[in-house]
């Protein structure tokens, strides 16, 4: 196929799946607002706090069992990747972002290349994934924030339970005084209790927001205690003080195993950095290597073992605490 005939093709299939996607994420966004608000209501109208239906309880646990089963579909997890980092678009809204910017990449590779095939290919399709980086490096950041202020967030909920708050008033107050994630997410559990969500319900969507071990043992001592009763201020203050002293080793460790993670960090992006140097500068031999097949063996290779480092240097500096 002549390459000005693909290089048409190319932006006018984008421009299409472009206009496609836009109409069809506004025709279903406000679909998707009413039926959000319908599960909410359990579909009859607002009910009492904890009083949904069974079938919906059921349907929130087969959903979690089917996110550690791994049996979701790649459109519900990227659903719940966007929620993860907070950001307020659907998946369709998600891959039209990710089209526009291979496209508008690609673009700006074609030109800034010497409209050069070979180049433009590789680093334009590499384009579509920066949403999906960026969405990556959202979610490590928050979660790291996280972890570093729930014991904070605890202390909170103990203080309020010691001055006579119930859990609903604890966890308004603490989606008003903290910022993102745990404003947000206190926020969200609020707002799920308000609409009738029962407290099992909305502790269980926080633990699928923030996939997070200090999580999964607060919903889970949170459970225990509402079944067998007992001292919500106590069992939140050990439940701090034990989170928190977790953390402090997690610090620990992570800076004993700074260097290793930081020697590994350069190993892998040596080579990278070194081919795009020689690309700049000597283009055309890189052009010659890329295109013979005795070069492309050679990457190939090269990547293989490459790849392989680099898991065991992540195996190496990996250490859970």
């Amino acid at each position: 196929m002549n390459s000005n005939l693909l290089i048409s093709l190319i932006p006018a299939a984008a421009v299409v799946l472009l206009i496609i996607g836009f109409y069809k994420t506004m025709l279903e966004k406000q679909v998707q607002a009413q039926e959000h608000i319908q599960d909410l209501l359990g579909k009859t109208g607002a009910k009492p706090a904890g009083g949904f239906l069974q079938k919906d309880q059921d349907n929130i646990l087969k959903r979690r069992k089917k996110s550690k089963d791994g049996q979701l579909s790649k459109a519900d997890i990227l659903e719940i990747k966007l929620e993860r980092a907070n950001m307020i678009i659907t998946a369709n809204e998600f891959f039209m972002i990710s089209l526009a910017t291979g496209f508008i990449g690609s673009i700006l590779v074609w030109f800034m290349s010497g409209q050069n095939l070979l180049i433009t290919i590789p680093l334009g399709g590499g384009c579509l994934f920066l949403p999906y980086l960026y969405m990556t490096v959202k979610i490590m950041l928050r979660m790291k924030k996280a972890a570093a202020t729930f014991a904070d967030v605890l202390d909170s909920m103990v203080n309020a339970f010691k001055t006579g708050f119930g859990f609903s008033r604890a966890v308004q107050m603490v989606a008003d005084n903290y910022d993102d994630p745990w404003g947000t997410e206190f926020g969200k559990m609020a707002a799920e209790m308000n609409l009738g969500s029962s407290v099992e319900d909305a502790l269980y969507s926080l633990s699928n927001r923030i996939p997070s071990p200090d999580v999964d043992l607060f919903v889970t001592a949170l459970l225990i205690q509402k079944e067998t009763g007992g001292s919500m201020a106590e069992l939140l203050g050990t439940l701090s003080k034990t989170i928190r002293e977790r953390y402090k080793l997690f610090q620990k460790v992570g800076a004993i195993s700074a260097q290793g993670k930081l020697s590994a960090g350069i190993v892998c992006c040596v080579p990278f950095i070194l081919c795009a140097i020689m690309f700049l500068f000597l283009p055309d031999a890189m052009t010659k290597f890329f295109t013979n097949p005795i070069g492309i063996v050679l990457a190939v290779l090269a990547g293989f073992w490459m790849i392989c480092g680099i898991g065991v240097l992540y195996k190496i500096v990996q250490i859970e605490v």
